[in-house]
C-alpha cells in the first residue's frame, strides 16, 4: 500500500443519543486506527501494549497481519472515506467489544473522533479535529479567536496565487494548504520563484490528494514571512485542561526550501514557555476539546514575537514522544490513552491525572533528532556503528533498499532515516553538544548510496 496519507471526507458532528458508557467496566481493549504506515510510532505503540491494552489495528497495511503486537488486524477497504470509514470503524469495535478508538495518525484523527461518537462518547470533536488538519481553516480560526497567526491568502491555484501576490511584500512563504514535514514549503522571493512554489504545491496536490481536505478548493497559502526562531510545542488535554509536555528548538533554515532537521530537547529559552502555553490554551478553548494529544508550531515575527505557523490535535511524530519522555518525565501517550479510556467518566477523568501531569522540574538529558538526508539510490539502510555509542537511543528507516532519495525541491521529505541520540543535560550549552554528538553519529550509519547519475545537458535534451 502507498505510504502516501490518505483522505478524510467530511464527517457528521451531529450529537448522538446513546448513553455515555461511564457506568461499564473499563476495557482493556483498544482499536488502533492507522491506515497507513505506523512505523513511526512504534514508541506510542509500545506504550500501549505496557499499559496491558488488547491492541486491534485497523489498517490497510498488508504486512500488518504478520505483526504479534495485534490482537487482530482489521483490513480497511481503500474505498472508505470520511463517514463511511468512522462507521465501518465502530462496527468493527462493537464486533470484538471495544468502546474505545484512537489514533496516532494526521489523516485518521476526525475520523477516529467520529467513530468514537459512534460508539457512544459525548467527549470527541470532529470539526476541532478538521480545523487542525487544514492549515486554511487554522489560520480562519486564529483569526476569529484573536491568537497571533502570520497574514496569509488561501489560493486555489497558480493564476488565483498570482494574483493574490500582489497584496504581499516580497519575500513570503508559498505552502501547501495541507501536508506536514515542511513539504512543499517554500520562500519564494520574487514572481518566477513564486510561480515554481505554486506549481510545485499544485504537482503535490494531485500527488497526495488524499491528504488534502474536501471541504475547500483551496490547495496552497501565500503567508507573510517571519524571520525568527522556530519552535514545536506539545502538549495533552485532559477534560479540557492543557497540560504542557516540552518545547523542542528546531533548526533555523532561511529558505528557499524548509527541511525538517535537528530536533532538540530541552527548550533553549525556558522563560518563554508562559507565551507559548498561553496561546497553547486559547487555541484548547476555542476548538472546545475534551481530550486529545496537542502540537503547534512556532515561529517568532521580526519582532520577535511568537506566532502560530500550524496546530494539530496530535503530539509530534517519531522519537519526538520518547525524547519528550525522557527529558521531561511526563508520559503524554500514556496520559492520553487513559483519558480516552476513561471516557466520560468524572471520576476515571480525575484518576487519570493523579501524580501523572507532573514535569520534572530539572531536564533529565538533553536529545536531539538528527533526520538521514541522502541523494541517490538507497542500497543498505541500518544504524551499523551509531547503534554501539552510549549516546545511540533509536534508528527507524523512513526507505527501504531501491528507493531514490532526493532534496528539495526535487523531492520533499525523502530521507533514509531518523536517528535519536541523547546525552546527559548538565546547561543549556548541552543542547548544542548533543546536536554535534547526532551529527557526528549521522557519518557512522550504515546508510550506503548509490549516487545519483549526472546527465549531461545535450543529453538530457536529445528528448
Amino acid at each position: 500500500m502507498s505510504n502516501k496519507p490518505l483522505s478524510n471526507k467530511p464527517l457528521s458532528n451531529k450529537p448522538l443519543s446513546n448513553k455515555p458508557l461511564s457506568n461499564k467496566p473499563l476495557s482493556n481493549k483498544i482499536l488502533l486506527i492507522m491506515r497507513n504506515t505506523y512505523a513511526w510510532h512504534r514508541e506510542h505503540i509500545e506504550t500501549l501494549e505496557r499499559m496491558g491494552l488488547e491492541i486491534h489495528l485497523a489498517t490497510g497495511v498488508k504486512q500488518a497481519a504478520a505483526d504479534g503486537r495485534f490482537a487482530s488486524v482489521i483490513p480497511v477497504p481503500e474505498e472508505l472515506e470520511g463517514e463511511s470509514m468512522a462507521a465501518f470503524c465502530a462496527d468493527e469495535a462493537r464486533r470484538l467489544g471495544i468502546t474505545t478508538a484512537i489514533t496516532f495518525y494526521d489523516s485518521d484523527i476526525a475520523v477516529t473522533s467520529r467513530a468514537n461518537q459512534l460508539l457512544g462518547h459525548t467527549w470527541p470533536r470532529p470539526q476541532a479535529d478538521a480545523i487542525s488538519r487544514d492549515k486554511k481553516l487554522q489560520r480562519t480560526f486564529l483569526t476569529e479567536h484573536a491568537l497571533p497567526a502570520p497574514r496569509f491568502a488561501g489560493v486555489t491555484g497558480v493564476e488565483a496565487g498570482l494574483k493574490a501576490a500582489e497584496d504581499f511584500s516580497y519575500p513570503f512563504i508559498v505552502k501547501p494548504s495541507a501536508l506536514a514535514a515542511s513539504i512543499g514549503v517554500s520562500l519564494v522571493r520574487d514572481r518566477d520563484e513564486l510561480e515554481r512554489a505554486l506549481t510545485d504545491v499544485a504537482r503535490l496536490a494531485e500527488e497526495w490528494g488524499g491528504y488534502f481536505p474536501s471541504d475547500g478548493p483551496e490547495i496552497a497559502l501565500i503567508e507573510e514571512f517571519l524571520p525568527g526562531k522556530e519552535v514545536t510545542l506539545d502538549g495533552v488535554v485532559v477534560s479540557g485542561e492543557f497540560h504542557l509536555v516540552g518545547v523542542t528548538n528546531k533548526m533555523q533554515m532561511p529558505g528557499p526550501y524548509f527541511e525538517e532537521d535537528f530536533y532538540t530537547l530541552p527548550f533553549r529559552t525556558p522563560e518563554e514557555e508562559p507565551e507559548l502555553v498561553a496561546v497553547a490554551e486559547g487555541i484548547v478553548a476555542g476548538l472546545g476539546v475534551e481530550h486529545c494529544l496537542f502540537n503547534a508550531e512556532f515561529r517568532q515575527d521580526a519582532q520577535g514575537r511568537y506566532r502560530v505557523v500550524e496546530f494539530a490535535t496530535r503530539m509530534s511524530g517519531g522519537q519526538n514522544y520518547r525524547n519528550l519522555r525522557e527529558v521531561h518525565g511526563i508520559d503524554a501517550v500514556r496520559l492520553y490513552a487513559k483519558a480516552v479510556l476513561a471516557g466520560d467518566d468524572a471520576g476515571r477523568r480525575a484518576a487519570v491525572l493523579d501524580g501523572e501531569v507532573r514535569r520534572a522540574a530539572t531536564p533529565r538529558a538533553a536529545t536531539c533528532i538528527k533526520f538521514a538526508y541522502r541523494t541517490g539510490t538507497l542500497v543498505r539502510n541500518n544504524p551499523g556503528d551509531a547503534y554501539h555509542s552510549p549516546y545511540f537511543r533509536s534508528y527507524i528507516p523512513a526507505s527501504k533498499p531501491g528507493d531514490r532519495l532526493r532534496r528539495a525541491p526535487e523531492g520533499w521529505y525523502e530521507i533514509a532515516g531518523s536517528l535519536a541520540v541523547a546525552a546527559p543535560y548538565r546547561g543549556v550549552e548541552d543542547v548544542d553538544r548533543v546536536e554535534r554528538i547526532a551529527a557526528e553519529l549521522d557519518e557512522r550509519l550504515d546508510v550506503v548510496m548509490v549516487p545519483p547519475v549526472a546527465v549531461p545537458p545535450a543529453v538530457r535534451g536529445a528528448a
